[in-house]
């Protein structure tokens, strides 16, 4: 069983959650299998399913839901809190993947350049198992 929550690294600078120095505000971000062909074999075959559009106002308030509103305030007056959302993984066949869908790995890196759609974006950090 994970000791801890995997602390987010995010580039995907288009998406609402994403935070200046690659950081995530969701409070909880949900990594699946490509939904082409359902598996993974490669970080490519991932994505963020959290991933929300950040193209108009009324997107920002869309994402509002799902905004880790308790993060940034320990991070903004308890020293070495670092904003990170919690993690869920549905992709079964990573090394990091564990029962409940957790992850175990210390850290993990959510990529995407241009994204525009959950799609667009990877989960770097995926080992197949």
């Amino acid at each position: 069983m994970s000791a801890k929550n995997p602390v987010v690294t995010c580039t995907v600078d288009q998406c609402t959650h994403y935070l200046p120095g690659d950081r995530c505000a969701a409070a909880k971000i949900s990594v699946y299998n490509n939904e082409v062909n359902g598996s993974a074999s490669t970080s490519a075959d991932t994505l963020c399913k959290s991933f929300h559009p950040r193209k108009t106002a009324g997107d920002m308030i869309g994402a509002l839901h799902n905004v880790n509103l308790g993060g940034a305030a320990a991070e903004a007056f308890v020293d070495g809190r670092q904003l990170t959302p919690a993690v869920e993984c549905f992709v079964t066949g990573c090394r990091y993947w564990e029962k409940d869908n957790l992850c175990s790995a210390g850290n993990i890196r959510v990529t995407g350049a241009n994204a525009a759609n959950p799609p667009d974006t990877d989960c770097e950090t995926f080992a197949p198992r």
